[in-house]
């Protein structure tokens, strides 16, 4: 009896032996499901937390243009072209905060091949007293258009017009700004610095340009129905133009620009004049558009006039071949019609002609001279263009 009392213990535990082990695979078991249930709760909850942190949005223009001739007015000539005015972009934007946004943009050109270029890359920084700081590449602000340069949808035209906007060889460069919204009782005054470099490398244009010390201040304030803005910029220039025919030995270049824009949901108004000066032999311009448009329902019909003429001839009065590359003249009417046609897309319609060349070859590329009549091959041109441009 003794013998079957001790016995009794190391029995019962014998006998729980298989159960005690199926308990703890049981354990060991449901431990894993947790665990995993958990690893899969911290994914989904990371993903989703990196899912509204991240925002993706795009553009896309498709255009045809031609022109009566082969001046090269916007690149066009007598056949039809597809690729000029035609590119797509992707913008993603990373919350890396609530107050720090990472940004890269991302552009394809019809006229460049559709090569992939990154036309923003930056970090900007927000602070609580309205300061924001931005580093890394961006667009350079000198024009009224150069946040939506190639956002056509943005735009009421169909191009911003070549006079005004194709007098500076570069749209970006990498360095920083720092900008301050102040705001007023209806209206908000933003002023801007900025400053960094940049370079051209346009061998069909023949620029091989190096720009340093850019820098330069704007302001601009709105009421969402008026719009007025100032800017000021320079630069270092340094490299060679006209294939390496005429070399840039760290010369100064200064833009100054004013502009204004009027929209009350039914009248559209924006004019844009600006001035070049560069020191030594490139050529000093001036230039300005007015653009005036009316909504009707989806339709806004408009006309724009457009002027360029270099300011510094005399400079060159007793250099020839200097004259007959850098002197320009030119006037250029437009009339167009932007269709809303749906949600996010936008039709437009363009005719421009192009004038008053006086002796000069009006800045068109292909406008050759002809020496036997001492003439320029074209005295104008007219440009048709027929765009779609869409955001998403």
């Amino acid at each position: 009896m003794k013998f079957n009392l001790k016995a009794l213990p190391i029995a019962i535990s014998i006998a729980m032996l298989p159960a005690m082990a199926i308990a703890d695979e049981q354990t060991n078991d449901e431990k894993i499901a947790q665990l995993e249930q958990q690893v899969q709760s911290l994914q989904t909850a990371q993903t989703e937390s990196l899912t509204e942190r991240f925002s993706f949005n795009g553009f896309i223009s498709a255009a045809y243009v031609s022109s009566d001739n082969s001046a090269g007015y916007n690149g066009a000539t007598s056949s039809a072209d597809f690729s000029e005015d035609s590119k797509m972009g992707f913008q993603g934007t990373f919350n890396i905060s609530n107050q720090t946004t990472a940004v890269m943009q991302l552009m394809m050109r019809g006229s460049n091949d559709w090569e992939v270029e990154a036309e923003w890359a930056y970090l900007a920084h927000s602070f609580d007293n309205g300061v924001k700081v931005r580093g890394g590449k961006l667009r350079v602000p000198l024009f009224m258009y150069s946040d939506y340069l190639d956002v056509g949808y943005a735009q009421p035209f169909a191009r911003p017009p070549s006079e005004v906007y194709s007098q500076v060889p570069f749209s970006s460069y990498t360095g920083g700004d720092i900008a301050y919204d102040y705001e007023l009782e209806d209206s908000t005054l933003t002023v801007q610095a900025f400053g960094g470099e940049s370079d051209v490398n346009e061998e069909d244009e023949g620029l091989d340009l190096d720009l340093s010390n850019v820098m330069g201040l704007n302001a601009s304030w709105t009421d969402l129905t008026w719009t007025f803005r100032a800017v000021y910029g320079q630069a270092e220039i340094d490299g060679s133009v006209g294939g390496g025919a005429v070399a840039v030995d760290n010369e100064t270049a200064a833009f100054t620009g004013l502009g204004g824009s009027y929209d009350n949901g039914s009248w559209i108004a924006v004019a844009e004049w600006t001035t070049v000066d560069i020191d030594g032999v490139l050529a000093d311009s001036e230039s300005a558009y007015l653009t005036v448009g009316y909504r009707i329902n989806d339709f806004t019909p408009y006309a724009t006039v457009a002027y360029l003429k270099t300011t510094d001839e005399d400079e060159r009065e007793g250099i020839p071949p200097l004259a007959f590359a850098f002197n320009e003249e030119r006037v250029a009417y437009s009339l167009g019609l932007r269709w809303d046609a749906i949600d996010n897309v936008a039709v437009k319609f363009d005719v421009t002609y192009a004038t008053d060349f006086g002796d000069t070859h009006g800045g068109l590329s292909n406008n050759g001279f002809n020496p036997l009549s001492g003439e320029f091959t074209y005295d104008d041109t007219m440009v048709y263009t027929v765009k779609f441009d869409a955001v998403f």
